[in-house]
């Protein structure tokens, strides 16, 4: 098993950066061929569709805790069963996905009325599209979360190498031959079924997933609603928070403000998806030590460790950020975007919190005590959608970014840490105690370098670039020295170890 973690933290790493290096090249190249009005339209009709992912009802994070007590008992014709159950939910799921999908397609004018007849036909022709995609991903799905709860980090990670150097190699020539966002949608609609056949090759193959199709057993579905339900509510919030303020923007201001917007929140995304690179390894670590364990003293352990490793890395990307992101939107994406920089700051300061804690919502899944999280966050999520209407239209693109920031701070910062202290019996005290300490360092290493630029104008690639490698070369030598343990420091050396005796494999191979 440490194996599979240290193996697929290593290509989760490479497959993030592969990931956001794409995207920090990719995306802007897509931007400016589709231009402000297609591009926004573009983002408009994902973060509609998105909804649809609702569908899933919290099932895909509910198979590892079912799974985890099956193999717990040693019975492989239960998890025979629970597959069997799964697959049939999704495929029925998948069938609603497109029931509802033709629904949004045939009411496209509730989208507002600031998109032109032209712009309602390129959303008709994308809406269909990633409507098919998602109903594919359902099914897929069931297969994805075996691999994982099989450990299987190595092949995942693996794929999603893969699938993020094939996205530009594909979509670029689409994009130069006219085919717009059309071709895009296109082929991640191709890329949603390669990923299902390769993962459908390894579950039926090498680990010979087995499905038990007769019957069905009502009992045992109740238990798993009455525990989705709740994770349900927690993917609402979700998607509330994710996706709620572009379709706001489009319906109030039209699709240019949601191009500027989505340039800020894709900016940040590449901050979130770091956050989950190291935690996801360690889901099903986590989910013994709560099921079969209940060991409340390794589980704040183990979630104060990946706290801190994910402090480290995302403080970078914060504060690195900060000191260099306005040029760089500018140099990216040319004029228009200016307000791309403060909402992506603000989405990241968002963020912060339940990225550093997100090993925390596996351990309260786990222990089934997810509901009072998934109740008060719904509850914030409603207050961040009334707070965002009144906040765009005193400040557009700038004033619902605010408004996420708000509900989230309230929701993460204040609740979901004295419920994790006094509820889930992890040691949020400890927590904080062993984070704060770099936190503030790494704040004042970026006021000093803030100061120092202050006479500068960044105003090539040269100098972002430098400015860059020297901010990120202090960075590390400042967490070396003061910031790791000697427990942290062996750990990264063990992991560098790893990486080289993989390459080296390789190199002789």
């Amino acid at each position: 098993m440490k194996s599979q973690i240290r193996g697929g933290v290593v290509l989760s790493f490479v497959s993030q950066g592969i990931a956001i290096l794409v995207g920090l090249v990719y995306m802007p190249l897509m931007v400016r061929m589709l231009g402000q009005n297609e591009y926004g339209t573009y983002q408009l009709v994902q973060s509609v569709v998105n909804y649809l992912n609702l569908m899933n009802f919290g099932f895909s994070g509910a198979y590892i805790r079912f799974f985890s007590l099956a193999k717990a008992k040693g019975d492989e014709e239960e998890i025979a069963r629970l597959n069997g159950m799964f697959l049939r939910i999704f495929l029925l799921i998948s069938l609603l996905c497109l029931l509802a999908g033709g629904m949004l397609v045939s009411h496209i004018h509730l989208l507002g009325e600031h998109l032109t007849e032209a712009d309602y036909a390129i959303t008709k022709r994308l809406m269909v599209i990633l409507v098919v995609n998602l109903a594919v991903s359902f099914p897929s799905s069931v297969f994805t979360v075996y691999l994982s709860a099989n450990e299987q980090f190595v092949y995942l990670q693996g794929i999603n190498v893969l699938i993020n150097i094939l996205i530009p190699l594909l979509n670029l020539p689409l994009l130069a031959t006219g085919h717009g966002s059309t071709g895009v949608v296109s082929v991640t609609l191709l890329l949603t079924c390669l990923r299902l056949v390769l993962n459908l090759y390894l579950c039926m193959g090498k680990l010979k997933m087995r499905f038990r199709l007769r019957g069905f057993d009502f009992s045992r579905f109740k238990v798993l609603l009455g525990f989705t339900f709740f994770i349900f509510l927690s993917d609402v919030v979700d998607q509330l928070n994710s996706n709620v303020d572009k379709v706001l923007l489009g319906r109030m201001l039209g699709t240019v403000p949601v191009a500027v917007y989505a340039v800020g929140y894709n900016l940040s995304t590449y901050y979130t998806i770091l956050s989950w690179v190291i935690p996801e390894m360690f889901i099903p670590e986590a989910n013994r030590l709560a099921i079969e364990e209940k060991d409340d003293e390794k589980l704040t352990e183990i979630f104060t460790r990946i706290g801190c490793y994910n402090n480290e890395i995302l403080l970078l990307i914060l504060t690195g950020f900060i000191l260099v992101g306005k040029p760089f939107i500018r140099l990216c994406y040319g004029e228009g975007y200016e307000l791309s920089y403060p909402v992506a700051v603000i989405l990241m300061l968002a963020a912060y919190i339940p990225s550093i804690q997100t090993l925390g919502v596996n351990i309260q899944n786990a222990k089934n005590m997810h509901r009072p999280r998934s109740v008060i966050y719904f509850v914030v999520a409603c207050v961040n959608v009334l707070v965002s209407i009144v906040l765009i239209r005193r400040w557009g693109v700038v004033g619902t970014a605010l408004g996420t920031l708000g509900a989230v701070l309230l929701g993460t910062g204040v609740f979901m840490n004295l419920y994790y202290q006094r509820r889930i019996g992890l040691d949020v005290r400890y927590f904080w105690k062993k984070v704060i300490r770099w936190t503030a360092l790494a704040a004042m290493l970026c006021l000093a370098v803030f100061l120092c630029l202050r006479p500068f104008t960044i105003d090539n690639w040269w100098k972002l670039g430098a400015v860059v490698i020297g901010y990120s070369c202090l960075y590390a030598g400042l967490l070396w020295k003061v910031g790791l343990r000697g427990d942290e420091k062996a750990q990264v050396i063990s992991l560098f170890e790893t990486v080289r005796a993989k390459m080296g494999r390789g190199g002789k191979a």
